[in-house]
């Protein structure tokens, strides 16, 4: 009938079934570092190696000129433009990864003092919540009980001495 289970839609009531969180993969902090060391270490491994070309360009355009063929040293000269710019290049994305890895070493920080706090302010609360006033006035109550019974029992005692030595 009208009151079927599969005409009722009751969502609006009752709220939709909540989707579990997905788990986000864990973030390898060490490897992503050790791979941006690494391609820093690399890249600046190629950058020596275009400056040395660039070095044995200008001295075998020197020679060209010296045997008078330009055409050589015009080509030695664009070469060496080449691997200029290919440096140029190669300085920005050295600086870009630097950059990256100085970046993700302050939210590694970050993230690390967040944590430290978090764990701090928890750990606060608990013990505020162990260390509730009620309960100071109970231990307070009990202390003076306690020294109460304390003098009474000493007056016991305080009492007897006197008792036998007044004959």
């Amino acid at each position: 009938g009208i009151f079927s289970r599969r005409n009722i839609n009751m969502s609006w009531l009752f709220g939709k079934k909540k989707k579990k969180a997905e788990e986000k993969p864990q973030v390898d902090v060490s490897k992503v570092k050790e791979n941006l060391d690494k391609q820093i270490e690399f890249t600046g491994m190629n950058i020596n190696k275009y400056e040395k070309q660039i070095d044995d360009c200008k001295s075998k355009a020197k020679e060209a000129l010296q045997k008078k063929d330009k055409k050589k040293a015009i080509m030695l000269m664009k070469k060496k433009k080449m691997y200029e710019a290919e440096i140029m290049k190669l300085d920005g994305m050295r600086l870009m990864m630097e950059q990256q890895k100085l970046n993700m070493e302050s939210q590694l920080n970050n993230k690390n003092v967040f944590d430290t706090m978090s764990e701090g302010a928890k750990t606060i609360e608990q013990l505020a919540k162990e260390a509730d006033i009620d309960k100071f006035d109970e231990i307070r109550d009990k202390h003076e009980e306690m020294e109460q019974r304390n003098d009474e029992i000493n007056d016991f005692f305080k009492s007897y001495t006197e008792e036998q030595t007044e004959d």
